[in-house]
């Protein structure tokens, strides 16, 4: 009995501080603060002082904080179109991590890392579509690449298989080799398709937005990284005579000759190199990775195993290359680079892998769907419709209103799409169904996500408050700016009186202006002591080295108390502890007496000041007028 009645006053306390995080206990006017908000900001403002205060100490700062922001919204600063612009940008940002499912995310990242550890040997057999294909499109190309999989299931050759099916430029010239590529070079169901596909297989259908391709990989092996190379070239054109190929080769055996009885590579670069582009540096390329040159200058670049180790002369298709290696590196780690994957990623399919995982997850939690028979009604209008002229069907779907889809805050009718189809650029052919339901998909995903996006600060407190900060600070900022900062800097006699009537704190300390030099021995000592009589400036480069190094040279202004021996030996402090490894003492300066310093020379922390004091007087202008009151009780 005793344990229920402990548990039930417990559950009871438990139920009262939670009622009091959500009870207003700062009103401002007809404005309520509750102490949620407030352990919000304290918890996230004290965290990141240097001098953290405690809650009771806090609450001044609190009022003080929202009493600005009450009189911004009360003179109208929120009304201001370059506030809302701005309030709208920090919003859109903000917004972004919670309109897109950070484990999706992450899951292409890494994978993206994975491909880029890797180097994958392939070719390909390609049937092509049009833009926007069409039903008739789609199943033609389709029923083509399945007759080509039927075949080499059955062991047709592949390269056979190439020269007589595949449409893709790369299938005369080279069979539809590709050779070796890495992550982001290819078309990403292109590139995810290979990689998942083993040695020595071919791959399943695989449609990307050229069309349908079968890949077969040759070969995978690690990342070789990037190399950095300079070369020494001999062109030739493309497709040159074996003549004026062989007269190129003539000239790069002669230079490489040249290199091997020791000549410098960067001259020989200058006088003879044909690549104009690179002959003023040394014939120093750009780093380069897999697939960013062709086969044979890449293959003769990564086979040189050290820094300053030359080729032999190398064939391309351009002419004959001597190659040096300058420096290599292997793949970063996935943490150094992330953001640069994070780039990439943003110019491919893998973009909307976090936004189309957002978007199945809001289906279901709003509940989401397709009404279809206003849903067929409207694909009906648009094919039927979309040949004609465009800003006429599109009027006339304006006036229309069936029920396309709905959700349990909401529904989408046939004229909000009018919206969406009059931004799109309509064929003249008029808008196929493949390409209707594209849009539509386009249009359903897109609008879950505004919905998604109005609803952020009623679904999520942490966005909530943090959009309250954005919207507190850009308000503060620019009430501050006229009411304090830019007074204070503007107003010189305002300045000047409060320099006046403050200057007992601007009295600067009766200290030393100079140099001092401690001498590490007598010689150095007296040496220095007749320098420092004879030349009025002394400048320290011109003492001999050997002195130099037996001195430690000081600049002041020097306070007591800042150096002993200079205490004691100015100030005559007995007291002071003089122990040094430099025991010897000479000084060049000043002694300045006890003064108030200059307005001129201080005018930077005068401001300061006197804004702190604009500041305390506007908080109290604006505790009289809003009248503030705050609820200790809900506080304890």
């Amino acid at each position: 009995m005793k344990q229920l009645i402990s548990s039930l006053f417990l559950l009871g306390f438990m139920m009262q501080l939670v009622s009091a995080q959500k009870t207003p206990f700062l009103t401002i006017g007809d404005k309520q603060f509750t102490l949620e908000e407030f352990n919000y900001i304290y918890e996230k403002n004290n965290a990141l002082t240097q001098q953290p205060v405690s809650k009771s100490e806090y609450i001044d700062l609190f009022v003080n904080y929202k009493l600005k922001v009450e009189e911004a919204i009360a003179l109208g600063y929120d009304t201001l179109p370059s506030f809302q612009k701005e309030l709208n940008y920090y919003r859109d940002e903000l917004a972004k991590p919670y309109l897109n499912d950070k484990k999706a995310i992450d899951e292409v990242v890494t994978e993206a890392y994975e491909h880029m550890c890797q180097e994958v040997d392939a070719s390909h057999i390609l049937i092509t579509l049009p833009p926007s294909p069409s039903p008739a499109d789609t199943l033609k190309a389709y029923t083509k690449i399945a007759k080509v999989k039927q075949l080499l299931d059955e062991g047709a050759d592949f390269k056979e298989m190439v020269r007589t099916y595949s449409e893709g430029p790369s299938a005369q010239q080279s069979n539809g080799r590709l050779g070796y590529f890495t992550a982001f070079m290819m078309v990403y169901p292109f590139e995810k398709a290979a990689y998942e596909t083993p040695v020595g297989e071919v791959s399943g259908i695989t449609r990307s937005a050229f069309g349908y391709h079968l890949i077969k990989i040759h070969d995978k092996r690690k990342n070789r990284g990037e190399v950095l190379v300079a070369h020494i070239m001999k062109a030739f054109p493309y497709n040159a005579s074996e003549l004026i190929q062989n007269q190129s080769k003539l000239a790069i055996d002669s230079i490489y000759q040249k290199l091997m009885n020791g000549e410098s590579f960067s001259s020989l670069v200058a006088q003879y190199s044909d690549d104009k582009q690179t002959a003023s540096n040394g014939g120093k390329l750009p780093w380069f990775g897999v697939g960013r040159m062709v086969p044979e200058f890449s293959e003769a670049a990564f086979a040189l195993s050290e820094n300053g180790q030359l080729s032999k002369p190398v064939k391309t298709p351009f002419g004959y290359h001597i190659i040096k290696r300058l420096d290599s590196r292997l793949v970063k780690p996935l943490d150094e680079c992330r953001s640069e994957i994070m780039q990439k990623i943003r110019n491919d399919e893998r973009a909307i892998a976090g936004k189309k995982a957002t978007v199945k997850r809001l289906k279901a939690e709003y509940q989401f769907k397709t009404e279809h028979p206003g849903f067929e009604q409207l694909k009906r209008f648009v094919l039927s419709n979309s040949q004609n002229d465009k800003n006429k069907w599109i009027e006339k779907l304006k006036t229309t209103n069936w029920l396309i889809a709905s959700y349990d805050s909401g529904k989408i009718v046939s004229a909000d799409f009018a919206k969406e189809a009059a931004r799109f650029n309509t064929p003249e052919a008029g808008i196929s169904e493949a390409v209707f339901q594209k849009m539509w998909t386009s249009y359903a995903d897109n609008h879950l996500i505004e919905v998604e996006k109005a609803n952020l600060e009623s679904k999520y407190l942490d966005f909530k408050y943090l959009m309250n900060e954005y919207h507190d600070g850009l308000l503060i900022f620019e009430i501050s700016q006229n009411e304090v900062w830019n007074k204070a800097s503007s107003d010189s006699t305002g300045l000047v009186n409060f320099y006046e009537k403050n200057k007992a704190n601007y009295i600067l300390d009766e200290h030393f202006d100079g140099r001092i030099f401690y001498c590490k021995t007598k010689a150095a000592y007296k040496h220095l002591k007749k320098r420092l009589k004879r030349e009025t400036l002394l400048h320290e480069d011109s003492l001999d080295q050997s002195i130099r190094k037996e001195l430690l040279i000081k600049q002041g202004p020097f306070f007591r108390g800042d150096e002993a021996m200079l205490d004691k030996q100015l100030w005559k402090d007995k007291a002071a502890k003089t122990e040094s490894a430099y025991p010897f003492l000479l000084i060049d300066g000043q002694l300045v007496l006890k003064q108030v310093q200059p307005l001129e020379n201080i005018k930077g922390r005068v401001i300061a000041d006197y804004q702190e004091e604009l500041e305390q007087k506007w908080v109290e202008r604006l505790r009289a007028k809003y009248k503030p009151r705050v609820d200790t009780f809900v506080f304890e």
